[in-house]
């Protein structure tokens, strides 16, 4: 070691833990808004999904039928 520039204090290390849990709170928001933008996503796709397969189950239907 150099001496003091190596040394922590225990306010130092308060400082840091305060800093992580800061950190760690915004990333929790985030995640939580990136889980209802995903299922935003998911039931978009799914309408999506559901329109196309009728339209084609349809077309189908009207060409064979």
């Amino acid at each position: 070691m150099r001496g003091s520039e190596r040394l922590v204090t225990k306010a130092d290390l308060a400082d840091v833990k305060a800093e992580l849990k800061a950190d760690i709170a915004n990333l929790r928001v985030e995640i939580a808004n990136l889980k209802a933008d995903l299922i935003k996503w998911m039931v978009g796709m799914m309408f999506g999904t559901v329109a196309a397969t009728s339209s084609i189950v349809l077309l189908v239907e009207r060409v064979i039928g």
